[in-house]
């Protein structure tokens, strides 16, 4: 099987000041058939300028969400293996390769995913990991991941109503099509904690994760009263 093109697609919104160590992870992987996809939605810092000394391709759209960045990132995108990276987050050096490599072995799984670490960075260029490496796990982060074109599609993409829990409700909605993961040992996130990051409201993080899991009851429910129907 030839390797196939991954489309990395990066969201980013007043991010500017991450983005280069973001890049540098990237284009440090040992995997030739890549392309980074960047779609700024709507910074008012420099990311555009950022970005321009970055071998990436660079797409605009007005502020819609993280949601409808990576949707619309997908849609303009080449390869027909999809990664979302966070543009505050990292991808650790040889994971890509490893994730398509798991997959092309056994290419019947929708997604691989590979564990995480949790990092802050105080001082730039001192990473200091919140956990040892033998306590990194596997969560549902899209960034650890890789997901085929096809099983994105499938699935519908992200919802774009969806302000927190975007990716754990897009994992149940391919679960609900039968589209399996394969889950790897290797690291494959390593993930930015700071001030920013949005689940750090935690009461908000709560609300959006019961709203996701409410609306998979209720479509489970849909789906069985259809099913049964005479």
């Amino acid at each position: 099987m030839k390797n196939p093109l991954v489309s990395i697609i990066v969201p980013s919104y007043n991010r500017a000041v991450f983005l280069p160590a973001t890049f540098d992870s990237l284009l440090s992987q040992d995997y030739a058939e890549k392309e980074i996809v960047v779609v700024d939605d709507g910074s008012t810092d420099n990311t555009s300028e950022v970005c321009a000394r970055y071998p990436v391709r660079y797409f605009r759209q007005e502020n819609r969400g993280v949601s409808a960045a990576r949707n619309f990132g997908a849609a303009n995108c080449s390869g027909s293996i999809l990664m979302f990276l966070d543009s505050d987050d990292l991808c650790p050096t040889g994971s890509l390769r490893r994730r398509v490599e798991s997959w092309m072995e056994e290419p019947h799984y929708a997604h691989v995913t590979g564990r995480i670490r949790f990092f802050q960075e105080n001082v730039p260029g001192n990473m200091h990991f919140l956990h040892p490496e033998e306590e990194a796990f596997h969560f549902l982060i899209h960034g650890a991941e890789i997901v085929t074109r096809d099983a994105f599609e499938k699935a519908g993409g992200f919802d774009e109503t969806i302000g927190i829990g975007e990716d754990v409700d897009l994992w149940l909605r391919m679960s609900d099509l039968g589209l399996r993961q394969k889950l790897i040992p290797e690291i494959c996130l390593f993930y930015r904690k700071h001030a920013g990051n949005v689940t750090r409201d935690r009461d908000r993080s709560k609300h959006g994760f019961l709203s996701v899991l409410h609306r998979t009851i209720e479509r489970r429910r849909t789906r069985q009263s259809q099913s049964t129907a005479p």
